[in-house]
């Protein structure tokens, strides 16, 4: 069960076109979430990308205090991974080796 976000409720607000484009988005979600079984497999090799990152390229503990030093530090890792997965990895077994190691 979906229900509307708290500012559709907001009585200063015209929000009619703020529930059409809800309603549009709730339609969509539950036409995907009928095709659950073809997005899984997507999830999984996204989820091992993001493992990948965070472990080799040190993303687990992003200890940064400024705005331009964690741009920096994940244009980096981003770069690194996208390198990574380019170069080296021809599967996706190959992917799930490398971010569980």
């Amino acid at each position: 069960m979906l229900s509307y976000p708290l500012n559709i409720f907001d009585s200063k607000r015209n929000t009619e076109e703020e529930k059409k484009i809800y309603n549009r988005l709730v339609a969509k979600f539950k036409a995907l979430m009928e095709n659950w079984g073809g997005l899984k497999p997507i999830r999984s090799l996204i989820e091992d990308v993001f493992k990948l990152a965070k472990k080799t390229c040190n993303m687990e503990n992003l200890h940064r205090y400024t705005m331009r030093s964690v741009k920096k530090y994940c244009s980096l890792a981003v770069f690194l991974t996208g390198t990574i997965t380019a170069f080296f990895i021809s599967d996706k077994k190959g992917l799930q080796h490398l971010a569980e190691s």
